[in-house]
């Protein structure tokens, strides 16, 4: 039996169809594919056995809950597998790839006809106050629970000293578990930042190099940007990408949600692989960015990485992601 994600030329079969509310559509045997390769924190796994597909599960974003929670969906399979333990070799599968993409819990719908399953692979039962007539599945997706309530900060007091488009500055007064009070304790608040691991559909990947003043030096990137004010992540993916290098398209994945200096600044980069993009329009760069474009193969970017030649710390971490889940490159190495 092999577990894999659902491929293009793919052909599905539905049972039933089902609605996913969060997208405001339906799944049906033409678009399921087109379905979960246009939303990048949606993944369609499939089961072969004798390579004909036999059954599926998949995820996405939660239409009730938060970024950081996912919804099971799609999960079909002829009966005969039942009885082979294939459910929860897939369903496992499934949470493990849904962990991957940044999500903290996954959730399903009592109503499931398969509940039993849900609960041998660890789900647990709770109830959603947004929707009270409706009963969850839960399981919860981090890897270690921690007991931090008592590492917290209480603010004191704030000011705000710095107020310009995508910068703000405060300066906090703050108390320490241990009773301790600082009185000028600094915080920045940036607009929130994408960056995009993006792979041509020749498999090479983009880099660029630019001047970086605060640096004071030339450094190489994978492309990155900043979200307008209203703009969801991946929308500000996509746009960042084709403004800087004139590339789009491609099937886009969320690689991870992370802070980018947690001790100083309050802000996420969202990091995303874009795989099979390819050139759509000519470039339009802001008024300071002077961007030289390279597209450099994956054996070569791996290596820069190694050598410390990408040294731009939160995108090197997308690269390192990417590398470690979508390439054989660093098991090779290992």
């Amino acid at each position: 039996m092999n577990i894999r994600r659902i491929r293009k030329d793919d052909e599905l079969s539905h049972p039933r169809q089902r609605q996913v509310v969060e997208f405001s559509r339906r799944l049906s045997e033409s678009d399921a594919y087109d379905y979960y390769a246009s939303q990048p924190r949606a993944e369609l796994l499939v089961a072969e056995d004798d390579g004909a597909i036999v059954a599926m599960c998949g995820f996405c974003p939660a239409a009730s809950k938060g970024e950081d929670d996912c919804e099971i969906v799609d999960f079909r399979m002829a009966d005969v597998y039942v009885q082979k333990g294939l459910p929860i070799e897939l369903l496992n599968s499934a949470v493990a790839e849904a962990s991957t993409f940044g999500y903290r819990t996954a959730s399903v719908e009592l109503r499931s006809e398969r509940v039993d399953l849900f609960r041998q692979a660890g789900f647990r039962d709770t109830a959603d106050p947004q929707q009270p007539d409706t009963s969850w599945l839960v399981k919860d997706l981090c890897a270690r629970h921690f007991d931090d309530d008592s590492l917290r900060w209480k603010v004191l007091g704030r000011e705000n000293i710095v107020h310009r488009p995508h910068l703000d500055a405060y300066k906090e007064k703050v108390q320490l578990p241990n009773g301790k009070v600082y009185d000028d304790f600094y915080l920045l608040h940036f607009s929130p930042v994408v960056c995009i691991v993006a792979e041509t559909v020749d498999g090479k990947l983009i880099l660029e190099r630019q001047y970086r003043h605060a640096a004071g030096t030339i450094l190489t990137e994978i492309p990155a940007g900043i979200l307008e004010e209203g703009e969801q992540p991946v929308e500000a993916a996509k746009r960042e990408l084709e403004e800087e290098t004139g590339f789009g398209g491609g099937e886009w994945k969320m690689l991870a949600v992370e802070y980018a200096q947690g001790g100083l600044q309050d802000n996420k980069m969202y990091s995303f692989f874009a795989q099979g993009v390819s050139r759509t329009s000519k470039r339009h760069l802001d008024s300071t960015e002077d961007i030289n474009v390279y597209l450099i193969d994956k054996e070569t970017v791996f290596r820069m990485l190694l050598n410390g030649e990408i040294c731009q710390a939160p995108l090197a971490t997308a690269l390192w992601k990417y590398f470690v889940l979508y390439t054989d490159l660093a098991r090779r190495r290992g």
